[in-house]
């Protein structure tokens, strides 16, 4: 719908254009400082009307690519970002897990050394055994 009305208003303006031209057929002169023309007053409108057009897409040609350029820029610097905090996260996870897995070794080991000095697992304080069976027993499943 939005290309629809681009189109009609371009029809519009050519046909404005066209029947302005028609209407002013007179011969006269066009003086460019170093030359000076005299033609009918149709093709100095046309012509310069063309003129304009193209001077406006050149414009407009040369603002799209450089837009074009500034967005393929901005892509690259956020698939860097985006490969930045991929390794980041992947290395905090992997730092949590060894925090956990040390964890885990600390109190097996306390564990070892309680059991092994033949002190039996009911002599332990029970904030011990919470915290011995918080890292040794399997997770139950979360529902």
């Amino acid at each position: 719908m939005k290309n629809q009305w681009r189109v009609i208003a371009w029809v519009a303006l050519v046909l404005i254009i066209v029947i302005f031209a028609v209407l002013n057929n007179q011969v006269v002169p066009v003086n460019f400082g170093f030359l000076e023309i005299s033609g009918p007053l149709i093709l100095v409108i046309l012509s310069s009307s063309i003129i304009g057009v193209l001077v406006g897409l050149l414009a407009s040609t040369t603002t799209m690519w450089q837009q074009r350029k500034k967005v393929k820029e901005l892509e690259k610097s956020v698939a860097l970002y985006k490969t930045e905090a991929k390794k980041l996260a992947t290395e905090e996870a992997e730092k949590v897990q060894r925090n956990y897995e040390n964890q885990l070794a600390d109190l097996q080991a306390k564990y070892d050394a309680l059991t092994s000095n033949d002190r039996s697992f009911e002599d332990i304080s029970s904030e011990e055994k919470n915290r011995v069976e918080r890292f040794t027993k399997p997770r139950e499943a979360e529902k």
